[in-house]
């Protein structure tokens, strides 16, 4: 009776080891570590976080390229602009957060399609203006 009361507290603290494995194991999964040769979280692992692409910076981006095009668009500058704006905003934000190169470069493509497209708006209107002018002459 001993040897099988031994047997099963050996059997157990077994269960139990591999139990808390498979639990840290799916912490470390969840939070983005990893593991070290030893089994345990830390030591020469990483955490995701460092490693994941930030939301704002992305969007400041992807709004940079949409404010350039539509810069050259005439009318369409407006929507370059408000683009640009909140871009240059997001782009900010984001480079305060962590300063990656896609916040660095969401930052500075809009800046520059703000600068396009105000200068897009300017000349078409500046356009129409000048029709306006010629046309009421003829």
């Amino acid at each position: 009776m001993e040897n099988l009361k031994k047997e099963a507290k050996e059997a157990y603290k077994e269960i139990r080891e591999e139990a808390q494995e498979v639990v840290q194991e799916a912490k470390a999964t969840a939070t983005g570590e990893k593991l070290d040769s030893a089994g345990t979280v830390g030591g020469a692992g990483y955490r995701a976080d460092n490693n994941t692409s930030n939301g704002g910076a992305v969007a400041s981006l992807v709004l940079g390229i949409l404010s350039l095009v539509c810069a050259f668009f005439g009318y369409g500058a407006v929507l370059g602009l408000l683009f640009g704006i909140i871009g240059t905003v997001l782009g900010a934000k984001a480079r305060k957060v962590s300063q990656t190169g896609i916040a660095t470069g969401g930052f500075v493509c809009s800046l520059i399609g703000l600068i396009f497209s105000a200068v897009g708006l300017v000349c078409a209107v500046a356009c129409v203006g000048a029709l306006g002018v010629l046309g009421s002459s003829l």
